[in-house]
């Protein structure tokens, strides 16, 4: 009696320290990948006065795509207008990936982490030197003369600084949480981006 009493009470015990824990990750997954959806916004243009359109979201709404930001990634969008058309044309790239890379079978966690943050940051960067953003632009410090004889620098280097520090700020922002997986995923989201 003495024995499955103690059973009883380590069994109720086991229960309570593990329910709450099982509660939590179910209660928060998938959420930080919400913003996802802009890979749906169909097709953007490129003109100035469409971005500044384009780039505004009326009551969690993005080209009548329902996109539910967090507040600090709304306010990235809102002090970086062309930037929304960037960050969807990111995410149609990572999609474009995983299916190349998996067959349409992209269930590789870690792998969609990482993609879809060098996705935001590639087309970012690539953006600023377009003129899309109008928070950025060209990275000159590559602009020095190398050694080759006859080589000219010619033009604008995308700004990769910009890219990556607003994938950063932008990506990472969705994740919220202390427990492995927010650290799992801000390091699949780190590993995109180097």
């Amino acid at each position: 009696m003495h024995r499955t009493h103690v059973c009883q009470i380590v069994l109720i015990f086991v229960t309570i320290l593990f329910v709450p824990f099982a509660y939590t990750v179910k209660k928060g997954r998938g959420k930080g990948s919400r913003w996802w959806g802009l890979a749906n916004s169909g097709e953007l243009s490129n003109s100035v006065l469409d971005q500044r359109q384009s780039n505004s979201i009326i009551g969690g709404v993005f080209n009548g795509i329902n996109v539910p930001l967090r507040k600090k990634q709304r306010r990235l969008v809102r002090d970086n207008p062309g930037i929304l058309i960037a960050v969807a044309k990111g995410m149609k790239m990572a999609i474009s990936e995983c299916q190349h890379q998996f067959k349409d079978r992209c269930r590789e966690t870690a792998f969609v982490y990482a993609i879809t943050s060098a996705g935001v940051a590639h087309a970012v960067a690539r953006a600023c030197s377009e003129g899309i953003i109008e928070t950025c632009s060209c990275d000159y410090r590559n602009n020095r003369r190398p050694n080759g004889i006859g080589w000219e620098w010619g033009g604008c280097s995308d700004n990769i600084e910009f890219g990556y520090k607003f994938a950063r700020a932008f990506v990472d922002a969705a994740e919220r949480g202390r427990d492995l997986r927010f650290v799992m995923n801000l390091h699949n989201n780190e590993a995109g981006r180097l």
